[in-house]
């Protein structure tokens, strides 16, 4: 599960990070308190020319409707998809098979249950700057009015990581982003279980440490906690 995340980086960042070639973001501020319906970045390939691929960033918001739905809010929780039923899930299997994306974070938060008493830890890339998780995108609502909206895949959690929480998000190493972004291919059942492999170097050397309680929006969120 992840159900809050940190981008704590600008807009122009965002895009030298990614090699973004073009941006449909009005306006990014960073954050270090991102929750579900919160209006976030995205990465994205798309087919400009037949024989041209432009990768963007745009605005979503994070908990994905799928195109069919009725009402933008979903009965059910749709903010991660579980990479073992990705595939087969009405919710998620179109989107999947052709509507994916990167969603970048500095890191994310799980919290540790230890009786009645819940302690969140921040969980960040050891190596890089950004974490890119494996996503899906959907567009909703009718032309002219569409919401674009996401999702963050998740597994199950590494033995350094399942301490804290049994799962965990899909991070990509950079040289699967193409791959998985890939507008001109299908996606499949296959794919979401070579990127989980790919996700687990990232997370096996991943660093965390327990922070205070999340209130507000600032760096300090992230910082140790005494």
């Amino acid at each position: 599960m992840c159900g809050r995340y940190a981008l704590g980086v600008s807009q122009e960042q965002l895009s030298d990070y990614f090699h973004v070639g073009a941006s449909r973001l009005t306006r990014w501020s960073p954050s270090w308190n991102i929750a579900p319906t919160a209006t976030i970045p995205i990465i994205i390939d798309r087919v400009v020319d037949t024989d041209r691929v432009e990768r963007i960033v745009g605005p979503a918001r994070w908990s994905l409707t799928p195109t069919w739905a009725e009402t933008l809010e979903t009965p059910y929780p749709t903010f991660n998809a579980r990479s073992e039923t990705v595939s087969t899930k009405p919710t998620f299997r179109q989107a999947l098979a052709h509507s994916r994306a990167l969603i970048p974070a500095s890191g994310y938060f799980e919290w540790h249950t230890d009786g009645k008493t819940k302690t969140p830890h921040y969980i960040y890339p050891a190596n890089e700057s950004l974490f890119a998780f494996a996503g899906l995108y959907s567009l909703w609502g009718t032309t002219g009015q569409q919401v674009v909206t996401a999702t963050i895949l998740t597994r199950e959690a590494p033995h350094n990581l399942d301490g804290i929480h049994p799962r965990s998000p899909v991070p990509l190493p950079t040289e699967q982003w193409s791959r998985w972004l890939d507008p001109h291919s299908t996606a499949d059942a296959q794919l979401v279980e070579d990127m989980v492999s790919c996700s687990q170097e990232i997370l096996e050397h991943a660093s965390h440490h327990p922070v205070n309680p999340l209130r507000g929006d600032s760096p300090q969120l992230i910082q140790p906690k005494p």
